[in-house]
């Protein structure tokens, strides 16, 4: 590998988006990266010795999470061709295991977007019963007072 590959990243600054074709795999040095879905919802961290973005080099697809470093970040490039050796001299077993491992992550992905989706849909239709509710109330508030007002016009 090449040790002089390295890439630094201050707090808030974008790694890569989703989207982006895989360019590299990133070894953490120092630091925390987040992942985001493609609407902004945090999905997970990674810290030290932890490897991003090597699924999608290995799937050879874009991105599908934007990371961002939450501290300052410091971590060595794995270029593709290099990620690319790795595996092959990698047993087949543990290759197998990674690839299942990667499919129920981006599965998992989605579940959480979806359900993020679901929580907005479920939130706007309680508000707007709250609303309904209310429209309800005070239309049955008019109808009473046009009624207590015919009361005492008959009285009279």
């Amino acid at each position: 590998m090449n040790n002089k590959l390295k890439g630094a990243w201050n707090p808030k600054e974008t790694i890569y988006s989703f989207g982006d074709p895989p360019a590299y795999a990133y070894l953490i040095i120092s630091g925390t990266v987040e992942f985001f879905s493609a609407k902004g919802y945090k999905l997970g961290e990674a810290g030290p010795s932890e490897v991003f973005g090597e699924i999608s080099c290995y799937l050879n697809r874009n991105h599908s999470v934007k990371a961002t470093a939450k501290t300052h970040v410091v971590a060595k490039l794995i270029e593709k061709n290099e990620l690319s050796k790795i595996i092959k001299k990698t047993h087949p077993v543990v290759i197998g295991m990674l690839r299942g491992t990667y499919h129920r992550l981006a599965e998992t992905n989605t579940k959480t977007e979806d359900a993020i989706k679901d929580v907005e849909k479920y939130s706007m239709m309680y508000q707007k019963s709250l609303e309904d509710a209310e429209e309800i109330k005070n239309r049955i508030d008019n109808i009473k007072n046009k009624l207590d007002n015919n009361k005492e016009e008959k009285k009279e």
